[in-house]
């Protein structure tokens, strides 16, 4: 095993046969590394399938495959492939690399404008060249009111404009509002779309970026904006095959919903490595534990990063699965959390979570230890419980901050003061507000996708009953999900957010502005104060400044405590042994598996 760079923690595990049991678990020392390039196999070994496709495992579907309208982490893996962007984040070493661009922008003296320029020779399906009118009609659609890309317009509506180089047709100019730490690092998170193929009558040239900035446009333009924003918000633009187009080396072949969506490998593309890649990645659905062991055990499927950790260990203890898969552990950027509706009554829910110091007493009684004893089971030890809203891998990360300890006591009498009480004995808190007699009762949504989610919700479902809060947990799917969390339909929300290394603008998930237009800040966090401090940290480029501020910024949060931030999620990777070039990364999406090579039969070595 070679390991790279160091940015993050690996926990390999290696497993061996010893005494009667047949089984032994051992943990290697903790390294720090971005970037995990995995030895390949030295036999191909017979009954491996010679069959140059991936078949992926997910416990769950993307919300759809649209280029702009959607917020599943499928759908953001998926896109990698069909898609191209200007850039990439370096998965292995740190900041960004360019892709469609031939190289990261000129900045120009006062850091508002981006010079780039595109890689030649760049074609669409089509055969079209691609060129800056692309990028243009992406950020255009990206900005227009009526798109339904809630959870992405922020980072599209700091840019002023863009403009096309009048004597270089590859070279194209962003000039953005402000300074913003992420005035660069956007790119990588949206996909290029082509222009020709959204909107071929052309109807978003007539509009400016100025424009696309007014509110108060007249009701004749917005009319046509709002007819070509129905036409392209479809669902067949990220559901079926022939309606989702993309510049990347795959294409959506066949979705058969609830079971798997099929992608191929273009057969004509610019990439230089694409005869090396798979011919088919497969990614299938499955969410029974039982099936999934049976089929890794069948070799029916060649790699996860979304096992249970009970399923993940059966399966590292069978030594004829070992001898066909790698299994690893790896962190990741991403966290877990247990959200409150701070602001019920704006979405007609009771007023449950409402109160500041209802919250913190709830927040003393998650039993955040059991809840990863419970996930993590023997391997608990080396997940990392999280105390604010920043990874404790990151710089950012404020080690000050505490989270509150597992006090019910305090919770019970915090409670009391708060006027909640079991005044009719029936074993549920209730208090008067607003005159009527309200019952602490609760809805808890919760992801279907596997049984860790399960036995989380049914733990604090428990846990919370205990101390006289009834709670109702409710599993859904993902686009069910994120549905209910945007239109805040949920009183307590059990999830987990992808995260990546790069410095972070919170605008999406903390400013208030995210809830008021329906973004990805479902708790409703958010005052003048936090407002303010979001707004510096986004045009701050002065690293210490900035990293005070976001120390700050943790600090108002956890005060606040919208939520219960429970721990930092350890990746369960299996792959298959038939594949070499196996590289696993702290950031997402985790593995590129169109760099997995299928190993040849007679040498155990990549296929040329």
């Amino acid at each position: 095993m070679r390991i790279f760079s160091i940015l993050f923690l690996a926990v390999t595990i290696f497993l061996f046969s010893c005494g009667k049991s047949g089984k032994r678990s051992e943990t290697s020392d903790l390294n720090l590394s971005s970037v995990i390039l995995l030895d390949d196999a030295e036999d191909f070994l017979p009954g491996w399938s010679e069959e140059n496709r991936v078949i992926m495992h997910i416990s769950s579907e993307p919300d759809n495959l649209h280029p702009t309208n959607g917020n599943s982490l499928p759908r953001l893996e998926i896109n990698n492939y069909i898609h191209g962007f200007i850039l990439r984040s370096n998965l292995e070493g740190e900041g960004l690399v360019a892709e469609l661009a031939e190289k990261l922008p000129d900045v120009s003296e006062d850091g508002l404008s981006f010079m780039y320029k595109l890689k030649s020779n760049l074609t669409w399906d089509n055969g079209q060249l691609l060129s800056p009118s692309d990028v243009i009609f992406t950020a255009k659609a990206q900005k227009c009111l009526y798109t339904n890309n809630h959870a992405g317009k922020s980072y599209w509506n700091k840019i002023e404009t863009i403009t096309a180089d009048s004597l270089d047709p590859l070279r194209f100019t962003i000039r953005m509002k402000e300074k913003n730490i992420q005035n660069i690092a956007f790119l990588f998170s949206f996909p290029i779309m082509q222009e020709s193929f959204h909107d071929p009558n052309g109807i978003l040239r007539a509009f400016d970026f100025s424009m696309l900035d007014d509110s108060t446009m007249d009701k004749g333009k917005s009319g046509i904006l709002q007819q070509w924003a129905t036409q392209f918000n479809d669902d067949k633009y990220g559901r079926i095959p022939e309606h989702i187009n993309g510049i990347g080396p795959y294409k959506v072949k066949h979705w058969e919903p609830g079971q798997y969506v099929e992608l191929v490998r273009k057969q004509k593309h610019w990439n230089p490595e694409l005869q090396l890649m798979p011919d088919k990645i497969t990614y299938k659905v499955n969410k029974d534990e039982n099936s999934t062991l049976l089929e890794f055990r069948n070799q029916s499927m060649d790699a996860s990063m979304s096992l249970s950790t009970g399923t993940f260990l059966e399966l590292a203890s069978d030594s004829s699965v070992r001898a066909n898969y790698h299994l690893i552990l790896t962190n990741s950027y991403n966290y877990t959390y247990l959200a409150f509706n701070m602001r019920p009554l704006e979405s007609g829910r009771l007023p449950l979570f409402d109160d500041h110091s209802v919250r913190k007493s709830l927040a003393g009684i998650v039993p955040v230890d059991k809840l990863i004893k419970v996930v993590y089971k023997d391997y608990s030890s080396q997940c990392k419980r999280m105390a604010t809203n920043v990874s404790p891998l990151k710089k950012e990360f404020n080690p000050y901050v505490k989270p509150l300890p597992y006090d019910p006591l305090k919770s019970s009498q915090q409670m009391k003061n708060a006027g909640w009480k079991d005044s009719d004995m029936d074993g549920v808190l209730d208090k008067v507000s607003d005159g009527k007699k309200i019952s602490f009762e609760a809805e808890l949504i919760y992801l279907n996708t596997g049984s860790d989610w399960k036995d989380m919700a049914m733990l604090i479902t428990e846990e919370f009953g205990k101390h006289g809060i009834k709670v109702y947990p409710i599993a859904a799917d993902i686009r069910t999900f994120v549905q209910r969390a945007r239109a805040r339909e949920f009183d307590l929300l059990l999830g987990s957010w992808g995260a990546n290394a790069l410095p972070e603008d919170f605008t999406q998930l903390w400013h208030s502005s995210s809830w008021k237009n329906n973004g990805s800040n479902y708790s409703g966090f958010g005052n003048d104060l936090s407002d303010a401090l979001i707004d510096s940290i986004r045009t701050e480029l002065d690293q210490e400044k900035r990293i005070r501020m976001v120390h700050r910024l943790q600090e108002i949060i956890i005060d606040e405590q919208p939520a219960v931030f429970l721990y930092t999620s350890l990746r369960r990777n299996i792959v298959h042994k038939r594949f070499g070039n196996v590289k696993l990364y702290a950031d997402r999406p985790g593995i590129l598996l169109n760099d997995l090579r299928l190993l040849s039969v007679s040498q155990g070595k990549t296929s040329p």
